[in-house]
């Protein structure tokens, strides 16, 4: 079997929602005439799967997306199982609501990328924008297990009222990084905007550079060798040959409880030495 490959025919220029793309509404569509078939919506509207992209291949756990832009939205949404590569960029939601699989995205995504995310693993080469591992406006919390990794540049509010597993971006982050937190690990290796961990009660954010401005019920407790942290990066550098830098991170570092202002129960830590090390070595 070879994997199914789905390139986009005319780049959209309104929304197009790709959830009906993932391995297991693929798997119980039956025959990829049936597949042809599929209604896909485009900003309320809908049109035939066939109509906006030439398909390929017959195995529906292994997807590939190509030539998508910007409006592809809710790629891999409430997915499994199985894998999915976007080769291009993905839009808003990607991976809302994912349960398992992984999806790989080699270009730039949109905001609220893992959304309501309970678990799997995401993995952007690119940038991302606002809320990623958020949860949306009607949920209680954000992701709530997993793994999300964004390689580049990640906007405002990552990690915001997340309630389990891990982020990590590579490059920086923006404002309230982390707010609400309720667990979880966040991890940031390049600056951070201001007044990361606001009003967070559990987790831990991990920063490679201190950011511009810190709040004042953030607590610092000074520089401690933690060897958690050790243990924490080793099996991170696990996950795959980009990640294994990770190993010579830790365990010192400047340590601020907080918010201090919501039970006080949460942690926030500046790396002492990634500065000697990169995501991009």
């Amino acid at each position: 079997m070879r994997g199914m490959i789905f390139t986009l025919r005319v780049k959209p220029q309104q929304p197009l929602d790709l959830s009906m793309l993932t391995p297991d509404r693929l798997a119980t569509a039956g025959s990829l005439r049936e597949i042809a078939r599929i209604k896909l919506y485009v900003n309320g509207a809908t049109a035939r799967l066939d109509d906006v992209f030439s398909i390929s291949g017959d195995d529906p756990e292994d997807i590939e997306l190509r030539r998508t832009t910007g409006w592809a939205t809710r790629i891999g949404a409430q997915m499994t199982r199985g894998r999915i590569r976007v080769n291009a960029q993905g839009g808003s939601h990607l991976g809302e609501g994912m349960r398992g699989g992984l999806i790989r995205v080699a270009g730039d995504c949109g905001d609220w990328l893992g959304c309501n995310m309970v678990n799997g693993r995401i993995e952007v080469n690119g940038n991302a924008g606002d809320y990623i591992g958020a949860g949306t406006r009607d949920s209680r919390h954000g992701m709530a297990n997993g793994v999300l990794t964004v390689w580049g540049n990640a906007g405002h509010r990552s990690g915001m009222e997340m309630r389990r597993g891990i982020i990590l971006i590579g490059g920086n982050a923006g404002d309230f990084s982390g707010a609400g937190m309720l667990a979880g690990s966040l991890l940031i290796l390049g600056k951070c905007g201001r007044l990361p961990g606001y009003g967070m009660r559990r987790g831990s954010i991990m920063l490679g550079c201190k950011p511009e401005y810190m709040g004042s019920t953030m607590a610092p407790c000074g520089l401690l060798k933690m060897e958690y942290l050790r243990l924490f990066f080793k099996q991170l550098s696990l996950m795959g040959k980009r990640y294994r830098f990770l190993r010579n991170l830790g365990p010192e570092a400047y340590l601020y409880n907080g918010d201090t202002a919501n039970q006080g129960k949460g942690e926030l830590m500046v790396l002492l030495d990634q500065t000697r090390h990169t995501a991009s070595e």
